[in-house]
């Protein structure tokens, strides 16, 4: 199945009290990559989470924002600095006694000294939280391909009618192509007529009719796009990561559309091509979206 590169994917997913939430944007790109926006404490889980996400994607770029509940990611400690409050204690009783001052030092103002109380937090490796993260990430992976499914559906047939607009352009083109040298025959003997009033000279002519023909053949050209089209409409039937060959064949389309321009001594033929290249622009366009 074709896919396109631009999706979007979300998942929350709950086990033991602990929750993970996950949400995946992607766009095109030549290749594969995945900008994980995560809390720090779950950056030793980078690699797993891309593992994860790449079973299903190969090709675009990808935004992965992830939220756990704050108290699954840490351990939190309280530490007293027994030395600094001894002598915040200390220094108290030295201004009372040196002051004159009354009153006694409580536990709450023993909390509210600077410095005194810290509180340390310690990473967890939480086995429980990583398999619900990673449970919440293949779940929105799994939204996101099916996004960019139902949008390669669109991008597939989307080509497809510009593909059968080119064929019958083709089509066209090969019919009008044996007139482009009965016209330039006429042409010829009406200069030549034109420019001798002695006898036309049937061999010379017949030398100039076929190294024209010759030149303006655009029979290989013609075969070759046949060629294309079907190889285009074969890959879109075989499906998976197609970007990258159907790209290769719209250049190939283009080229041969510049070489049937450029020998094509025809009006009709050259507004055929024109056209052609329009199709095969719009045809580009989305396969630059397709995986």
């Amino acid at each position: 199945m074709i896919r396109s590169m631009t999706g979007f994917g979300s998942a929350s997913k709950t086990k033991n009290g602990l929750t993970a939430a996950v949400e995946l944007k992607s766009v095109n790109y030549r290749f594969k990559e995945v900008n994980a926006r995560m809390p720090r404490t779950l950056l030793y889980l980078e690699d797993k989470i891309k593992q994860t996400i790449f079973k299903h994607i190969q090709r675009g770029r990808l935004e992965l924002f992830v939220s756990v509940d704050d108290e699954a990611l840490v351990s939190r400690k309280i530490q007293v600095d027994w030395p600094l409050l001894d002598e915040y204690l200390k220094a108290a009783g030295e201004m009372k006694d040196r002051c004159r001052l009354s009153g006694e030092i409580t536990l709450h103002d023993a909390f509210q000294f600077e410095h005194v109380i810290q509180i340390e937090e310690e990473p967890v490796h939480n086995e429980q939280l990583e398999q619900v993260l990673l449970e919440a990430v293949e779940a929105a992976v799994l939204e996101l391909c099916t996004m960019r499914e139902a949008e390669g559906l669109r991008l597939k047939e989307d080509c497809l009618l510009h593909i059968a607009k080119l064929e019958k352009l083709t089509d066209d083109i090969e019919k009008l192509a044996p007139r482009v040298v009965d016209h330039y025959r006429e042409r010829l003997e009406a200069r030549l007529e034109e420019w001798s009033s002695d006898r036309l000279d049937e061999s010379r002519l017949l030398t100039e009719v076929a190294l024209f023909a010759d030149r303006s053949d655009i029979t290989e050209e013609v075969t070759r796009l046949k060629s294309h089209f079907r190889q285009f409409r074969d890959i879109c039937e075989t499906g998976g990561a197609a970007g990258r060959k159907l790209d290769f064949l719209v250049q190939e389309l283009n080229r041969e559309a510049n070489t049937i321009g450029s020998k094509a001594n025809d009006h009709q033929i050259t507004k055929h091509v024109v056209e052609m290249k329009s199709s095969i622009e719009k045809i580009k366009e989305q396969v630059q979206n397709i995986e």
